[in-house]
């Protein structure tokens, strides 16, 4: 049985939850929080207060929230740690991509020095395994028009750049449709509350439009092709 978390383990699993969703789409919706920590929108409205008391966040409209700078550094500090343990766990340990990200939980609170060593060990990657960026890595980044499964077209010949937000539901349900970052995809057409994609194996499944709007795609044309 595992231990309840502190407060202060609750407080950056709520900075770190806005900081990938702001990466993923700009700010933070109150039902996206509520849905990724498992809590009542009622929950997650209450302790947005108290941090924006003490200026970590501020509210936007339409139940809109967004890290202050203190609230970001403070965030990235933990996403960095997080990103880097996932490479680690995924390269050296050898666990699968969701795997990673799980476990990476109990390692992103490890000192710096320990951190620093791992991320040496895995040669400094720019990405974690999702294909989100690791704060703080400077380095030639490529420069692409990416966009989420939701905005392609219908015959497109897309490449999976990245899974945004990394939520373990979305990430469960991704990976277990056999689809991983850089894997090729073609979209089928686009129904009534999904997208159909073409996997590499050429099997066909219709991604539900809530997780397709996390999943980052550079495409082209059939004709391009």
């Amino acid at each position: 049985m595992s231990k309840p978390k502190t407060t202060r383990a609750r407080l950056e699993d709520y900075l770190t939850t806005i900081y990938r969703l702001e990466e993923a789409f700009g700010s933070a919706r109150i039902t996206d929080i509520s849905r990724e920590l498992k809590v009542s929108p009622a929950t997650v409205s209450k302790i947005i207060r108290k941090m924006e008391d003490g200026d970590l966040v501020r509210r936007e409209r339409y139940r809109y929230v967004k890290l202050t700078s203190t609230g970001k550094r403070i965030a990235e500090e933990i996403v960095r740690k997080h990103r880097i343990a996932e490479v680690f766990l995924l390269k050296v340990l050898g666990f699968n991509e969701l795997e990673s990200h799980l476990y990476a939980h109990h390692l992103e609170h490890l000192p710096d020095i320990i951190i620093e060593r791992m991320f040496t060990i895995v040669s400094k990657p720019a990405l974690c395994p999702h294909g989100n960026s690791i704060p703080g890595v400077i380095g030639k980044r490529e420069i692409e028009e990416l966009m989420n499964l939701n905005s392609t077209r219908k015959g497109q010949i897309c490449t999976i750049k990245k899974i945004a937000g990394e939520f373990a539901e979305v990430l469960e349900y991704i990976y277990n449709a056999g689809m991983r970052v850089f894997d090729p995809i073609v979209i089928v057409e686009h129904a009534s509350e999904g997208v159909v994609v073409e996997l590499k194996d050429k099997r066909r499944i219709e991604v539900p439009s809530y997780y397709a709007r996390f999943v980052y795609v550079s495409c082209r044309s059939l004709n391009d092709a």
